[in-house]
């Protein structure tokens, strides 16, 4: 499920910046090539929830590195415009999830953009290990 979220915000983001690299699980380095996005996973949790569903929540962290260092106003318009692409992102089966909590912040000249995705999911499909018990019932009078 982290892959799908991390997929769906990368391929939002591309679509959206179409000039900028977008980068996701591989690491970034030297030589990375501004504009562009780096789309890291946080935290992860999940807990029961009644019904047998688990609540599953996913922080993701994006990160745009700017074109020309020290520009503020780029830095904030990619900031505002990927925070409102993180509201609902689309997951490889066409359903979609929503980011909560979503906020933005210059840090060391780059625009760090925040958003957590919550799901309720079922879980797998129990398999009973030790095979089908039958109950044999004779009648005897």
């Amino acid at each position: 499920m982290t892959d799908e979220i991390r997929d769906g915000i990368s391929r939002t983001i591309a679509t959206a910046f179409p000039d900028c690299g977008v980068f996701g699980d591989e690491r970034v380095r030297q030589g990375l090539e501004p504009p562009s996005f780096f789309v890291g996973l946080g935290a992860c949790s999940s807990s029961p929830l009644p019904g047998g569903l688990i609540s599953f929540k996913q922080h993701v962290e994006v990160v745009y590195f700017p074109e020309r260092q020290g520009d503020y106003g780029e830095l904030w318009s990619a900031g505002t415009r990927a925070l409102a692409l993180l509201e609902q992102i689309p997951l490889t089966d066409g359903t979609f999830v929503r980011g909560v909590a979503r906020r933005c912040a210059v840090n060391d000249g780059l625009m760090h953009i925040h958003a957590t995705y919550h799901l309720r999911l079922k879980p797998a499909a129990h398999i009973d290990l030790m095979g089908d018990l039958q109950r044999r019932v004779t009648w005897r009078e």
